[in-house]
């Protein structure tokens, strides 16, 4: 996908995803262990435009959508070992999440249109301030700031 393509294979980086937070709204970009600061913000800049093609795309290959949901049910329902069952039971009864609550969020999973692709596309696309905070090297901020990124810098340490 998206991220994959150009954060990982072309960007450089270990790995790349974006992750929302139904309970708080919270949508996240993240990259680690990234040799490509800017570049990586620049696609992340270019997300909402590569979901519109998505959505276009996924309108006209049911099959692709199909494939979409089941692996979003699959990352749901991976095996488990003994000790993430108790930490996922045990972070889902510190959030109150009860089972009815999961069962619709699969539900809405299932029922996935390409049009709702598109709403988020144009929900991203019209954010009005986006932050960024990133955990680097010294070094990574200035080659993103020779490529035009500026950041405020605070020593962590």
């Amino acid at each position: 996908g998206y991220m994959w393509d150009n954060v990982r294979v072309m960007g450089g980086a270990y790995g790349g995803f974006a992750q929302f937070q139904p309970k708080d709204g919270i949508f996240s970009f993240l990259s680690y262990r990234d040799p490509n600061l800017a570049g990586t913000i620049d696609v992340y800049d270019g997300a909402s435009k590569a979901l519109m093609t998505s959505a276009s795309d996924l309108e006209n290959d049911p099959d692709a959508l199909a494939t979409a949901i089941i692996g979003a049910i699959g990352d749901m329902d991976g095996a488990l070992g003994p000790d993430q069952k108790g930490s996922l039971q045990f972070s889902r009864w510190l959030a109150r999440e009860t089972p009815e609550q999961r069962q619709k969020f699969r539900d809405e999973i299932l029922n996935t249109k390409p049009s709702d692709f598109k709403d988020f596309a144009e929900r991203l696309q019209a954010l009005k301030d986006p932050s960024s905070a990133v955990v680097s090297s010294k070094s990574a901020f200035e080659d993103a700031a020779k490529a035009g990124k500026s950041f405020t810098l605070q020593d962590i340490m």
